[in-house]
């Protein structure tokens, strides 16, 4: 395999990856659920704390004195990050996208909250504690607002941001403020007409919607784009395409968790708050695949399972630049991150270690979707850092279950082994090329 030789599949994939991870509305969903990583660290601290230590049955702590306020500071914690995920999303997006357009990025996530809202059925059926069903009218529950709701959000936000920088393009539509006014309400006052017409676009496609078909917006999203996308990612042909696409990338220098992030992040999380929703109802949660699964099982030490190579290259190589590097590096791929390994050893355009390095991954994806679907271990529901160490991160996803660590253990054996011969290989190609160099440098010059 020759790195140096066009590859027309190659070249056209690291192509369509370049523009995607340039293009404003790909990075506005990127950046923007990069914007949420202190709220979902703190919620994934608070789910651990609920559904690890505190487990009714297994919890370490059930039985502590005050575990009752302990539990419920953890729910309220809960409210106010995952469960309103979806509201924080669709102001960021909308916010970096204007941002992206040289627009007001404040005031357009704060409309695009309020177009998501728009969205958004005036009244639901609310189940009492009696078991009577009452209509609720100016009501948001965490369906709406936690991230099973997420796809709204982001085509709230992406649309309604577009169609307000137009409004706001239009010098007919702004309303110029003397020159004491104060610069914030004299932008608050340009922007009052965009507004207006760009909300009340969205109120009324929502009356429209629900006029002509007898559904909601919200509904009709669910069935046409997040299920069939949730369902496209519970698949193992689906989730393992897009591993080797997300990993693939790599080998070229494209990072491939921001270009293909911005469109698993969504998806992922709804499916991560659907097992949450059915745990926290006393049922099981059936999504196999969700953001903890791919970094418990396919991630550890980073992109293409990269711990793998560090006990590889501790192992089987002989090359002090590589130990010296997989030392190093091998402390930041504990914390699963790639970078040290992948620019030192490096893996960006080796031919040697390319190969292993998307096929590691995707038997880990084979390995753990398996094991998940076979019922070896518990299915992952609980969100947790990405830099949490395999093995730990394993039991925690999984909500305390010691067999989703033996899975991590095996995982990373079996990626040892494959590993293995290229780093053997490697050590050949060195002690070639070295030898290569020293005839060369023994030759006499001509004169």
């Amino acid at each position: 395999m020759d790195m140096n030789k066009p590859n027309k599949f190659i070249d056209g994939l690291t192509k369509v990856a370049g523009k995607l991870s340039t293009n404003n509305y790909i990075m506005a969903v990127r950046d923007g659920f990069a914007g949420t990583i202190p709220i979902t660290i703190t919620a994934a601290f608070f789910l651990l704390i609920n559904n690890v230590l505190l487990a009714d049955k297994t919890g370490f702590l059930r039985n502590m004195p005050g575990h009752t306020i302990l539990s419920n500071i953890g729910v309220q914690a809960y409210n106010g990050t995952l469960g309103i995920l979806t509201v924080l999303v669709t102001f960021l997006i909308g916010f970096r996208l204007a941002n992206y357009l040289k627009s007001d990025g404040a005031t357009a996530g704060i409309v695009s909250v309020a177009c998501y809202v728009a969205l958004i059925p005036n009244t639901i059926a609310v189940t009492t504690m009696a078991g009577k069903t009452v209509n609720a009218a100016g009501v948001l529950t965490q369906s709406q607002t936690s991230a099973t709701a997420m796809i709204l959000g982001i085509i709230a936000s992406l649309l309604g941001t577009t169609i307000l920088v137009k409004f706001n393009g239009n010098d007919k539509l702004q309303i110029k403020m003397p020159d004491g006014v104060p610069p914030a309400v004299a932008k608050a006052f340009s922007s009052l007409f965009p507004a207006f017409f760009t909300i009340t676009i969205f109120a009324a496609v929502e009356e429209i919607v629900v006029a002509l078909t007898h559904s909601t917006v919200p509904d009709i999203i669910v069935k046409v784009l997040q299920a069939p996308l949730v369902g496209g990612f519970q698949s193992l042909p689906g989730i393992l395409l897009y591993v080797f696409l997300a990993t693939v990338v790599f080998i070229f220098g494209i990072h491939g968790a921001f270009v293909f992030g911005a469109i698993s992040g969504p998806i992922l999380l709804t499916s991560l708050q659907q097992n949450i929703d059915a745990v926290k109802a006393g049922h099981a949660a059936t999504n196999i695949v969700t953001q903890p699964f791919l970094d418990a099982y396919v991630y550890m030490g980073g992109g293409g399972t990269m711990l793998c190579l560090v006990i590889a290259i501790l192992i089987f190589s002989r090359r002090k630049d590589e130990r010296m590097i997989a030392n190093i590096g091998g402390v930041a791929s504990l914390f699963n991150i790639s970078e040290p390994m992948m620019f030192g050893v490096p893996i960006v355009f080796n031919p040697i270690y390319a190969i292993p390095f998307v096929v590691a991954p995707m038997v880990a994806t084979i390995m753990a979707y398996a094991a998940t679907a076979w019922h070896l271990v518990n299915t992952t529901y609980i969100l947790i850092p990405w830099v949490t160490p395999p093995i730990i991160s394993g039991y925690l996803a999984t909500g305390g279950d010691v067999r989703a660590s033996i899975l991590q253990i095996l995982t990373l054996v079996v990626g040892t082994l494959i590993y293995a011969p290229f780093a053997m290989v490697s050590n050949r190609a060195f002690k070639k090329q070295q030898a290569k160099d020293e005839m060369l440098q023994a030759e006499p010059k001509k004169a």
